[in-house]
């Protein structure tokens, strides 16, 4: 793995911008999947700037990367406070600017820019922060296809979330739902939809809906959840989306 060490400050955010675009041409990576790392390493870098230490004493902060099996993998490294991302609440990406909260942003785009995302805290390393872009897109084989069918509301919408929730426990990171069966779709259904997918993007994996009914389909417009989910007309076009960066 080829790395940088440099002090975390402000000033350090051009030389770690040069470096890791150098190492995306390197991978293969084209035009729109570097700017997407180099923004992404940007936001992970200033966060780690300006919240895991002390301003009057910066400490290091180590960019690294590698190519393993078609994944471009960048982590970086700092010894200063511990981060919890399950504490960072989701942006509002739909109110007015005024009314809007501000933070969360970052964490938000390096979700969606990056396939994989994992934070880890050692008590030697330190906060270790992998991020990964896949160099090669195409079907996952092992992502979990789950059909769904009927209402999903306040009835149904707890076992459905149980039911993805115990393979996530057994290492399921990629899930695509089937909802071309799915006649009805309550606020208790998207609620349970949204901790799904949150659970998925907190261990750096994706949740992926296909094949909604017009009248399902509405419900997710009308909510502005349609920005929110990476929805496909077809189970073929949400399978190969899976190797081709977040939607």
């Amino acid at each position: 793995m080829d790395s940088i060490t440099v002090v975390a400050d402000l000033d350090a955010l051009g030389k770690i911008s040069a470096f890791i675009t150098d190492a995306a041409e390197l991978a293969g990576l084209d035009e729109r999947a570097t700017w997407q790392v180099q923004l992404a390493v940007d936001e992970a870098a200033t966060n780690v700037i300006q919240h895991a230490y002390d301003e009057d004493t910066p400490g290091e902060l180590t960019l690294g990367w590698s190519c393993e099996n078609n994944r471009f993998v960048i982590t970086l490294r700092d010894n200063g406070r511990s981060f919890d991302p399950a504490g960072v609440p989701p942006p509002d990406i739909y109110s007015s600017l005024e009314e809007r909260q501000v933070g969360g942003l970052g964490l938000y785009l390096i979700t969606r820019l990056m396939d994989e995302v994992r934070f880890d805290f050692h008590p030697q390393e330190g906060n270790v922060l992998t991020m990964v872009k896949y160099l090669i897109g195409g079907p996952r084989d092992d992502a979990l296809v789950l059909p769904v069918s009927g209402r999903v509301d306040a009835v149904t919408a707890p076992q459905l979330t149980k039911t993805v929730h115990e393979h996530i426990a057994q290492g399921t990171r990629f899930v695509l739902l089937d909802l071309r069966e799915v006649t009805f779709l309550s606020s208790s259904g998207l609620r349970a939809l949204l901790l799904i997918r949150k659970e998925l993007m907190t261990l750096g994996g994706e949740l992926r809906l296909a094949g909604l009914q017009p009248q399902v389909l509405e419900v997710f417009a009308l909510t502005g959840f349609t920005q929110v989910f990476a929805i496909h007309s077809s189970l073929e076009e949400a399978q190969g989306a899976f190797g081709q960066g977040r939607a």
